[in-house]
């Protein structure tokens, strides 16, 4: 009876030391509690800013046409805003261009680029021979094969081949026409077109920029098209993936602490290890 008696005193005791604790430390357990909502809402406040910067950029990529930036030398670039998009803002314009990779559907690309070039240009003085070829045809053949800069190819080679008729004056025999009888041409075209491309977001304005650029002469880029797949299945593993089963941080809580005195209530602030491991990390979708 005296041991029932001593254990009920025993935990009023512990109830009153929990009720005082309480009472002295409710002040840092309302500073622990408003820093943490502070810091959930500022997250949330930087996830809109950015949610706005990137429609924003949308907005002004939609506006936005090819244009030339510099020409020195010979090397023209060109330059367009890039899209931000979303897997559910993809049009099916941008679905048929990932579909041209030839990629499975775990392998979305993160930046998907689509230049159209056009080239204009104009041979002259090429110069031509008269042959026959191996059966014996009259042909005119020609290469035209230009030194060109960097990795750029370019070879023209061709043939016409031709007959001669003669033809005598019925009247005057001594008078004799030549008739020159073109055939159908052939024409071989080997060509490579070095062009560079690139994806940068500018310093000032933080909208996602294409540039593109080539030293191909008579070569134009008309348009250009390209966006960001800001979130699909792969990056999210890969996120994952990256994620640390052990982590250094600030911890904060409240609960019974054991010591020499026995256990007793009490807050704690302070840096200590912990482990989260990667199966019971949640995927952000």
């Amino acid at each position: 009876m005296m041991e029932d008696l001593n254990q009920v005193e025993n935990e009023g005791s512990l109830k009153e030391k929990s009720w005082m604790f309480l009472k002295r430390n409710y002040l840092v357990i309302a500073v622990v509690i408003l820093i943490l909502l502070l810091l959930r809402q500022c997250n949330a406040n930087n996830e809109l800013k950015k949610e706005a910067k990137r429609e924003h950029n949308n907005y002004l990529a939609s506006q936005d046409s090819v244009r030339l930036v510099s020409s020195k030398l010979g090397n023209v670039v060109y330059e367009k805003s890039a899209f931000e998009l979303r897997m559910s803002e993809l049009s099916q314009e941008n679905k048929d261009l990932i579909k041209k990779l030839d990629l499975s559907r775990n392998k979305t690309p993160e930046f998907v680029v689509e230049t159209v070039t056009e080239y204009v240009d104009v041979f002259r003085d090429v110069p031509t021979r008269v042959e026959k070829d191996s059966s014996g045809q009259n042909i005119v053949s020609f290469v035209h094969n230009p030194e060109l800069p960097g990795k750029n190819f370019l070879k023209i080679s061709g043939n016409v081949p031709y007959d001669i008729r003669l033809d005598r004056n019925p009247s005057n025999p001594a008078l004799v026409s030549a008739t020159l009888l073109p055939g159908s041409a052939e024409i071989g075209i080997e060509q490579s077109i070095s062009i560079t491309s690139g994806i940068y977001r500018d310093p000032k304005t933080k909208r996602l920029m294409t540039r593109v650029s080539t030293d191909y002469p008579g070569v134009t880029f008309s348009d250009i098209n390209s966006f960001e797949v800001t979130d699909t299945p792969e990056n999210r593993k890969t996120l994952i993936g990256e994620r640390r089963r052990f982590g250094l941080g600030l911890n904060a809580g409240f609960g019974y602490v054991v010591g020499a005195g026995g256990m007793s209530p009490g807050a704690y602030i302070g840096i200590g290890l912990h482990f989260s491991p990667k199966f019971l990390q949640t995927d952000i979708k």
